[in-house]
């Protein structure tokens, strides 16, 4: 036994020194992570309902903040905060701008999903059908049940966006069919989610809660990501929570403003009446009892108010003796310096508690370096905040999806880059990509349908030439023709041992520079 065990321990020891310890842990793999017990039908419920069950005979009710005559400062006595962040991003408008601002610039115009097996290679039999599986979510409705409410992949995120800005986090539920197989993603609001401790209190079990209605979301199709989750709670907390005090200060300044400029700039009318001829003019019978001369008199002001406050500007005021009419200006008063130098603290105050950066909702004044690199800036703010955590959460719930249909893969989800440039103008970048990928490809070093995927988007089409590790671009076969990499010229020769196609000859538009070196 002895001798065995020195024997084992010996092999062990040569495998390691020979291979190294790297290669040792890298020959394991994993064991495939089982598929869950998922329920069939949908268990959350819609958050814009307010009990579980609705009267279908009864329409909902729009909900209307008349702003056109709310004074906004009074939502700071909302029922909590993410009711105050809700009416605020609703009726602000710099606030508004704010979040418009990161759903607009963290939703890109394209994205990709691939479906990539365990050790990162990509699945072409998975991908396709994620592929099909998201054309399903995005126009093919069911059409069995009539109108289909169920959100496209682009609106699912809009809603996800806007929950990110507002609630920091966001919550959905991978809704199955009759046949268990993924039908659509129903988002549930972070406000309706209450987390509770689970029997052993090492982990969260989330419920949505709906009135007097608890739903238990505690299953594996319920999928929620939170931004900058404090470790100390549980719940995650809104970024544009500290712009509150500087919205509500904001709505105030702005009631001052308005209240001032009625009263103090613009121009006011002002009527006199000579009280002893006004009494002169009074009857006899109202004259001697105080209490009818004070109402005469209050009718005859209240019709005089009420005529001057009804006049049109084109109008011409007919008065007799008894009234003087005068029109009062503001005088000397200038307050045009306080004013600006108020704003531009608001507006400082209110970009920074938004996270937002001044250029993007019109405060900045500066130069246009300033501008470009303020921009930059909160395009990285947005890649963080919103884009970054759409793609990690439609990565977790497509890799669920895909599962379910029985392959052993993982999603990855990718919206497209944030870029403000218009596409006439990244056409030259797009050809510097395609060249490198394509020399990748000739290379080896990505598949065909890496790179299908990563030009295109999608996989190679039926009838496609498998071209990777051919060597069909210039100096990256067995023997490079042309100009070679150390600047001697060389002549053709056939692609590398075993590759399916020869290597053709030099004579292509590749650059043979970088575009910042090419002159012309």
């Amino acid at each position: 036994m002895i001798a065995r065990l020195k024997s084992a321990l010996s092999s062990v020891s040569s495998r390691v020194s020979s291979r190294g310890l790297s290669g040792w842990f890298g020959a394991t793999e994993l064991p495939s992570q089982p598929l869950p017990q998922v329920k069939g039908p949908q268990q959350s419920l819609p958050s814009y309902l307010n009990n579980a069950k609705p009267n279908p005979a009864m329409a909902f009710l729009l909900a209307d903040r008349r702003l056109a005559s709310k004074d906004i400062s009074t939502y700071r006595s909302g029922t909590s905060t993410r009711q105050t962040i809700r009416d605020f991003a609703r009726s602000s408008p710099d606030l508004s701008a704010a979040v418009a601002s990161y759903i607009r610039a963290g939703i890109t115009d394209s994205s990709t999903a691939v479906a990539k097996n365990p050790d990162g290679t990509l699945n072409p039999q998975a991908t396709a059908a994620l592929a099909h599986m998201l054309t399903r979510m995005n126009v093919l409705n069911d059409y069995t049940i009539g109108y289909d409410s169920s959100p496209s992949v682009r609106s699912l995120c809009e809603t996800w966006a806007g929950e990110l800005i507002m609630y920091g986090g966001c919550a959905g539920e991978l809704v199955l069919d009759k046949a268990r197989l993924p039908s659509h993603v129903h988002p549930v609001s972070l406000v309706q989610i209450k987390l509770f401790p689970s029997a052993d209190g090492k982990k969260l079990v989330p419920k949505q809660v709906l009135s007097s209605t608890t739903i238990d979301l505690d299953m594996a199709t319920f999928f929620m990501v939170t931004l900058d989750q404090d470790a100390l709670e549980p719940y995650a907390q809104s970024p544009i929570e500290s712009a509150i005090p500087a919205v509500v200060f904001s709505a105030e300044f702005m009631n001052d403003i308005r209240r001032v400029v009625r009263r103090a700039i613009h121009p006011r009318v002002t009527v006199t009446i000579n009280e002893e001829k006004f009494r002169r003019s009074i009857p006899q019978e109202v004259q001697f009892d105080p209490q009818a001369l004070s109402a005469h008199m209050n009718e005859v002001i209240a019709q005089v108010a009420q005529q001057i406050n009804g006049l049109s500007p084109e109008e011409a005021l007919v008065l007799f003796d008894t009234m003087g009419f005068e029109v009062k200006d503001h005088g000397n008063t200038n307050l045009s310096h306080e004013y600006s130098v108020l704003s531009e603290f608001v507006n400082s105050k209110m970009a920074t508690g938004a996270k937002v950066l001044p250029t993007v909702l019109g405060y900045a004044d500066g130069s246009s370096n300033t501008a470009s690199a303020e921009v930059l800036m909160f395009m990285k703010y947005v890649n963080g905040t919103v884009l970054q955590k759409l793609n990690e959460m439609l990565s977790k719930v497509l890799t669920l999806a895909v599962r379910l249909l029985g392959h052993d893969v993982v999603v990855e989800f990718k919206f497209a880059a944030i870029d403000l440039r218009p596409d006439s103008e990244l056409e030259a970048f797009r050809a510097m990509k395609q060249s490198r990928v394509l020399e990748l490809l000739s290379l080896g070093l990505v598949s065909d349908e890496e790179a299908a995927v990563e030009l295109t988007g999608h996989l190679p089409p039926s009838g496609y030439r498998p071209l990777a590790g051919s060597g069909f671009r210039a100096n990256t076969g067995l023997s490079p023709v042309g100009q070679g990499f150390n600047g001697h010229a060389q002549a053709g020769g056939q692609a590398q041992a075993g590759g399916p196609h020869p290597t053709p000859p030099l004579n292509g538009p590749a650059p043979e520079q970088a575009k910042s070196q090419n002159k012309k």
